[in-house]
């Protein structure tokens, strides 16, 4: 009885793991087992689907294998045959058990493969920020405001994060972003490796010294979504959080004029642009708004930051899929930017 017990416990694991995850998924209320948050958008929406599809992939293999195998284990068990079969194989059953599983992987690969091109194509219009992360801390800049050298920055907290701070004192940097419109972040960082998540919004971009990596997002509904630095970068790692704060179009307008105006700056909105182009030395947008904002000839705040450790500015490299110009010889020349730390 013992035996018997053992060697179906992993059977009844897997199946108490599959209820449990499932009643959490319930009483949280989210898409699928494993308790994690509702997909926020469309690019959250597609890493959502395709975990869902895996998920159930392998709860079936898990039930159509390990099933039928302990049943064989406790039918078929020394005790209970004393006398072993002589058979040594089944072609068929080889043949099945080859083909069906080759099947399942290449259905993954496929499903990964839609998913991955249709997060990695940047979108042909939208919102452009920049991010660039430090030890331990993000500042983030708006491109298409930027006008004749003069970078555009989000609002610097100045009240601690309620929900974050144990002791009162935890300065969360916000990014604000305008509702149901693409957001194509443009991220590095200035120090070492660090990565920019925010699960609720299906983002998450490495953020390497001296290069620029793209990734773009959309909030479809009013909020502020929290996100993380994902990448082990020292020994504040867990503090380094940041907060998306989604809001209508007419809102967002008027924060990006109070940050122009911070900037010294117009006070004149921006509206989306239409893709991203190499402008001057460094990759920067290309905006459709007035013609007052001229953001042609404006290096990127990114390339301001790529490599403030050393004090220099590094040649930078564009590994986004969006189509630009040759960005093999880029390398920028402006003056190293300071993140305030």
């Amino acid at each position: 009885m013992m035996r018997r017990a053992i060697l179906l416990s992993p059977v009844f694991a897997t199946l108490l793991m599959l209820s449990v995850t499932s009643a959490v998924s319930a009483a949280t209320g989210t898409l699928h087992p494993g308790g994690f948050p509702l997909p926020e958008g469309p690019t959250a929406q597609i890493t959502t689907n395709l975990y869902n599809v895996i998920f159930l992939i392998v709860t079936a293999v898990v039930l159509v294998v390990g099933l039928p195998l302990g049943y064989i284990l406790w039918r078929f068990r020394a005790s209970n045959r004393p006398k072993a079969s002589t058979f040594s194989h089944s072609t068929l059953l080889e043949l099945t058990w080859t083909t069906i599983p080759a099947l399942i992987c290449g259905f993954i690969m496929w499903e990964s493969y839609v998913a991955m091109i249709k997060l990695r194509t940047m979108p042909s219009t939208g919102v452009n920020v920049e991010a660039v992360a430090y030890q331990f801390g993000w500042d983030f800049y708006y491109p298409d405001a930027s006008e004749a050298g003069t970078h555009v920055k989000a609002e610097a907290p100045t009240k601690p994060d309620a929900a974050l701070s144990q002791h009162g004192d935890r300065l969360v940097p916000e990014m604000v972003v305008p509702v149901a419109t693409p957001i194509i972040m443009h991220v590095t960082s200035a120090d070492v490796l660090h990565a920019f998540y925010n699960p609720h919004l299906g983002i998450k971009i490495d953020a390497i010294p001296g290069r620029i990596n793209y990734a773009w997002f959309q909030a479809d509904k009013p909020g502020v979504y929290l996100g993380q630095c994902a990448e082990l970068c020292g020994s504040a790692h867990a503090e380094m959080f940041f907060n998306v704060r989604a809001v209508s179009q007419p809102e967002f307008e008027e924060y990006i004029k109070a940050r122009r105006v911070d900037a010294g700056l117009p006070a004149v909105a921006v509206a989306t642009v239409s893709g991203t182009a190499v402008s001057g030395s460094v990759p920067v947008a290309t905006s459709t708004t007035t013609a007052a904002i001229a953001t042609s000839g404006t290096a990127s705040a990114l390339s301001l930051g790529v490599n403030l450790a050393s004090g220099t500015v590094a040649s930078v490299k564009n590994t986004s899929v969006v189509p630009v110009s040759d960005t093999s010889k880029i390398t920028p020349s402006v003056p190293v930017h300071s993140t305030g730390r």
